[in-house]
């Protein structure tokens, strides 16, 4: 597995056809959703000062996963976008795109990291040490159920 960079519009691309086809609202570079537990707005455009991140894994020169993540307060961060293509899933392709994204979060002095995954990817952010907040739902969100999960970064 080759771990790679790729820039929005590489990664757009990807989340258009396999993670968000047909996707109503429009696919940024980030998202304004603050994280439920220690903000009072649910959006705060000010995150997108904050630079995100896009990473892929290649096996054999085809991009087989492909992550994001961005700061999203002082010590928060948020990893997005987590798409793994159907024959490479349970093989570790999810589980090293959020290490990268833990370690990217942990570089940026971030305190810990938080995502809002379906539940057909929930296995792959418990395996990799996220913890659930609350019940999932479907309120807001284009592909859920969703839940908030999140992780401490030591």
């Amino acid at each position: 597995m080759n771990v790679t960079t790729l820039t929005f519009e590489q990664i757009k691309k990807i989340w258009e056809k396999e993670l968000w086809p047909n996707r109503e609202s429009a696919i940024e570079t980030h998202s304004a959703m603050t994280w439920p537990l220690t903000n009072t707005v649910p959006y705060d455009m000010e995150i997108f000062e904050y630079l995100p991140t896009f990473y892929a894994i290649e096996i054999d020169d085809k991009i087989v996963g492909v992550n994001s993540g961005h700061r999203t307060e002082d010590k928060g961060y948020r990893s997005r976008g987590l798409w793994v293509h159907p024959e490479y899933r349970r093989q570790g392709v999810g589980n090293l795109l959020l290490k990268i994204q833990c370690e990217e979060a942990f570089n940026r002095d971030c305190e810990w990291i938080w995502s809002i995954p379906r539940k057909s990817a929930l296995g792959t952010y418990k395996k990799s040490g996220f913890k659930t907040v609350g019940d999932f739902f479907d309120e807001g969100m284009e592909y859920g159920p969703n839940i908030y999960v999140y992780k401490d970064l030591d």
